[in-house]
């Protein structure tokens, strides 16, 4: 892809290979998780749940041990900032924005209550959860937490494309270009060039995925 000399001159390296594959494989394991759900195939749909959850975990950690701009303490957090971020008075020139990181953390607990809540749930039908025998009699209450979680899900896809869409297209920030190689492109203030930890991130991302997918086998 063609570049200029000033997008190469303002290039800095802000998201992390690991980083990078867990938001790729994140889309992936909820595009199987919903299709599946979709045909009914609750069979296979339960491992794209317990596959999702790991990965979510993995996150939780990289958000602690990971580059800089993967750990929770470069989120900017600020209810005022969110609420003025697309105003024209807002300047915000950092890596990450208010509303992009509530979003961070709306998604992860919304994934981790609808990864949770599918463990115990049942279709009343043909399929019970792995987990559903623990809460015979609770079944209902985690399988109407499950459903109504999915329509939070829904919300947080669409809003989220949305403003994929409003930085890609107005703003020209190429946020996917971005997250496809980890170079920011404009000039923002305060930018760290972080330092790769490619190697455990990814090991780390295998275990987290596999480890929950070999314990449901077991069942």
């Amino acid at each position: 892809m063609y570049q200029t000399d000033q997008e190469k001159d303002n290039q800095v390296k802000v998201w992390d290979l690991s980083l990078r594959v867990f938001h790729f494989i994140l889309i992936i394991l909820i595009i199987g998780s919903y299709i599946s759900a979709k045909l009914d195939m609750l069979n296979l749909h339960q491992y794209f749940g317990v596959s999702i959850l790991g990965l979510i975990f993995f996150r939780i950690l990289w958000g602690f041990i990971g580059s800089y701009y993967s750990k929770f303490e470069s989120f900017n957090i600020s209810i005022k900032g969110a609420l003025t971020q697309f105003s024209k008075k807002n300047q915000n020139k950092s890596i990450r924005t208010p509303l992009g990181s509530f979003s961070t953390l709306t998604f992860i607990i919304v994934l981790i209550g609808l990864s949770i809540s599918g463990l115990f749930s049942s279709d009343d039908v043909l399929y019970d959860a792995p987990l559903a025998h623990l809460v015979s009699n609770y079944v209902y209450f985690w399988t109407d937490i499950h459903n109504l979680l999915h329509f939070f899900l829904y919300f947080l896809v669409g809003t989220h494309i949305l403003a994929i869409l409003y930085y890609q297209i107005i703003k020209k920030h190429k946020i996917i270009q971005r997250m496809t190689d980890g170079y920011t492109r404009i000039n923002q203030k305060n930018v760290r060039s972080i330092n790769e930890k490619s190697s455990r991130g990814i090991l780390l991302i295998s275990i987290f995925i596999l480890t929950p997918i070999l314990i449901l086998s077991s069942f």
